[in-house]
């Protein structure tokens, strides 16, 4: 499908799209703005040999350990976020049980150094900020029993927290409002795409299948459409009947498909030379009818002595049978005059106009005033 097709599905769906995009936006701004918020802090340490070292080469051989055994700074790490550090850190801020398990504790050594972040993330961004440096403080303390050779050095202490990491409300509004128009779309060509099938069984309700172009009911139904409209606007209006003659005398068990072959062909050679507006139907057996809007009857019989003309000089090639056929059209042409005629009426004198185009050897057209009468 073209770009033009999809804003056009769009324009069409607006009222599934814009529902969808503001439900999706709406229901994203008030859990965000309806979530607690949480803040994130952090503390940094570093771990380093205990001055305790006698002599320098003493010093430089803890440096080495250190460099070499990344596990002892793991070690702190998973030390930080026990169970221990922080009870002793939540009962020095007074936090009851559920007050604590609003908090949790993260570290990690950063990659290729000593260095250990703890992170504490929580409603309270001051209580946040308190535990970390608790957690900190204690675990120096800890670590100084646990090796003698190693202390932690406080590098940053743990600040209050501005602003929450979560909820990201500009981030969240934004991929709700992606999420929603992408919803809103998917949803409108999902819409046009169920009701396609619909559509499509329909208009193929209204076609002709063994020449492609309407069918006889589709014809009369427009012709009373555009009947109505002619009338209400003045406008001129046309309806042209062909018949092609010789293939009624084709024989033999392939008949019948060669004759649906020529009739294709000569269904596509008439839709080439009219306009989009025009409408060519299948009206029985050989007979073609043309609906002419906003064409006046003369008008309308040079565009059918041209179609006659067209189909005489063409000749129609079967691939069943190899053979070429040269074929005529008799035409028979009615104008309407807005004089209150019925559809069926029209049509009548549209078939009385065609058996006098039969009846005449002379170029085989006829053009009928709409006001003529009808054989019975």
């Amino acid at each position: 499908m073209e770009l033009r097709m999809y804003l056009k599905i769009l324009q069409k769906k607006w009222w599934i799209v814009l529902p969808v995009f503001l439900a999706a936006v709406t229901a994203t701004v008030v859990l965000t703005f309806t979530q607690m918020p949480i803040y994130r802090t952090s503390t940094t340490l570093v771990v380093a040999p205990s001055p305790g070292f006698e002599d320098v080469r003493s010093f430089a051989s803890g440096l080495n350990i250190l460099s070499t055994r990344q596990e002892i700074a793991s070690t702190y790490a998973e030390i930080a976020t026990s169970r221990l550090m922080k009870n002793a850190a939540a009962e020095v801020l007074g936090l009851s049980r559920e007050e604590k398990k609003q908090y949790t504790v993260e570290s990690k050594v950063q990659a290729g150094t000593n260095i250990i972040v703890i992170s504490v993330e929580g409603p309270d961004p001051v209580i946040a900020s308190e535990m970390a440096n608790h957690i900190a403080n204690n675990l120096s303390r800890y670590a100084e029993d646990l090796y003698e050779t190693f202390i932690l050095r406080s590098l940053d202490e743990a600040t209050v927290p501005v602003f929450p990491v979560r909820p990201n409300k500009v981030l969240n509004i934004g991929l709700a409002t992606v999420l929603g128009l992408v919803l809103g779309v998917g949803f409108a060509f999902l819409s046009e795409y169920l009701q396609t099938p619909v559509t499509a069984e329909v208009s193929l309700n209204f076609l002709d299948p063994e020449t492609g172009v309407y069918n006889r009911e589709y014809f009369s139904r427009r012709l009373g459409e555009e009947m109505a409209r002619a009338k209400r606007n003045r406008y001129p209006l046309s309806v042209a009947l062909m018949r092609i003659e010789d293939l009624p005398f084709l024989r033999g068990p392939q008949a019948p498909r060669i004759r649906s072959e020529i009739l294709r062909q000569i269904s596509v050679l008439t839709n080439e030379y009219l306009r989009s507006e025009d409408v060519v139907a299948r009206y029985n057996e050989d007979t073609f009818a043309f609906l002419l809007p906003d064409v006046s009857g003369e008008n309308a019989r040079a565009i059918m002595e041209y179609l006659q003309t067209r189909i005489a000089w063409t000749p129609f090639e079967s691939s069943l049978s190899g053979l070429k056929f040269n074929l005529r059209g008799s035409v028979g042409v009615v104008s309407y005059n807005h004089n209150g005629t019925g559809r069926d009426e029209l049509l009548a004198k549209a078939f009385d106009a065609l058996q006098m185009a039969e009846v005449n050897e002379n170029g085989k057209i006829h053009l009928a005033e709409e006001n003529a009468s009808t054989h019975v």
